[in-house]
């Protein structure tokens, strides 16, 4: 038989052989040595509610007797506020949450942008040169030298068509004034 007790905040979890029971601190009145190896953990309702634990099987935390388990039961307890909303705790929190805000609204503008990009037609197409056609995908209305492109370049090779994209990917942050120097892949 092996036992672990482990401080989850505002709650221990007393795992026994696979079993787990969650205690609220809040509802431990009292911890104390029974006698050998046995602790009482005193939750208020009554002898058959209690949790006895034997000090010679618990595995985590590992302690050095009877009373050590005792204290650093205790001082799990004391700990109780671990898992309560703090002043600092909310504010980090809500910082966390307005910087995934902006995450979650620059996301949006970015797959808004890119259904209305749609790969089959392209903004710009430049035949000029005899060895090249570059493809221009952007919204309407980007100008050329803003970082705004996905930029494909097709090649033939005994009439076998390649088509490779600006910097190996589809993303929309090329500039089209510079298609001939980008490195396609």
């Amino acid at each position: 038989m092996t036992t672990e007790i482990v401080n989850n905040g505002t709650s221990l979890k007393i795992t026994t052989d696979g079993d787990a029971r969650i205690i609220l601190k809040s509802q431990i009145k009292d911890v104390n040595v029974l006698r050998d190896t046995i602790i009482k953990i005193d939750i208020g309702q009554g002898a058959l509610n209690n949790v006895y634990v034997d000090q010679a099987t618990v595995t985590n935390p590992v302690s050095a007797s009877v009373e050590d388990l005792r204290d650093k039961i205790l001082a799990m307890l004391q700990g109780g506020n671990a898992g309560l909303a703090t002043e600092v705790k909310q504010d980090s929190e809500i910082a966390t949450i307005q910087d995934l805000k902006v995450q979650v609204a620059d996301l949006q503008t970015k797959v808004g942008s890119v259904d209305s990009k749609l790969f089959y037609e392209p903004l710009l197409i430049d035949e000029n040169n005899p060895n090249y056609i570059y493809k221009g995908y952007a919204l309407p209305g980007a100008k050329t030298n803003e970082g705004v492109w996905a930029i494909a370049r097709i090649s033939s090779k005994k009439g076998i068509l390649s088509y490779q994209w600006a910097s190996g990917n589809k993303s929309f942050d090329k500039v089209w004034d510079d298609r001939a120097k980008l490195n396609y892949i």
